[in-house]
């Protein structure tokens, strides 16, 4: 009788368990909630798709021709970069998980990954700098205003 009892306390358990675990893996919604519209959304207006950055005030046609040259100009050559830094990722994760480990291949790979993360971070402020040569004083404070700060740029473009 005590065996019995203790199987099916053991079962009741092991059921309340399995039923937790699958309610805290369910998706609770969040993302598809629609977002409040963004400071220099509300300012500048909406964004085209496809667009990136805060959205500068009165832009000439010949400034958004020249904006655009430059974003096309800078993504032509960042992609080259960003495909070689995931290589380097899947290639440390690969050296980091064989049986035999060796740290001198695996330091090598960091460094090469932190040398093309530079590159990627330098190609971003050099075409920033094309784009606050072109702006007038206006918008050149919106942009400064509106930039990813020092520690807060948008990495997720690296993949």
């Amino acid at each position: 009788m005590k065996t019995q009892r203790s199987k099916w306390l053991g079962i009741l358990a092991m059921a309340l368990l399995l039923t937790s675990v699958n309610i805290n893996a369910q998706d609770n919604g969040d993302r598809e909630r629609p977002r409040a519209p963004r400071k220099e959304m509300a300012q500048g207006g909406a964004h085209e798709p496809g667009e990136k950055g805060p959205k500068i005030p009165n832009l000439t046609e010949e400034q958004k021709g020249q904006l655009k040259g430059f974003h096309v100009a800078a993504e032509k050559t960042a992609l080259p970069i960003k495909n070689q830094i995931t290589e380097k990722e899947e290639k440390l994760k690969t050296l980091t998980t064989s049986e035999s480990y060796d740290a001198k291949a695996v330091d090598k790979v960091i460094d090469e990954i932190g040398k093309l993360k530079t590159d990627l971070f330098k190609l971003r402020v050099s075409t920033d700098q094309k784009i606050r040569g072109i702006l007038t004083e206006e918008q050149l404070v919106f942009f400064n205003n509106h930039s990813p700060k020092k520690g807060q740029a948008n990495m997720k473009g690296r993949r």
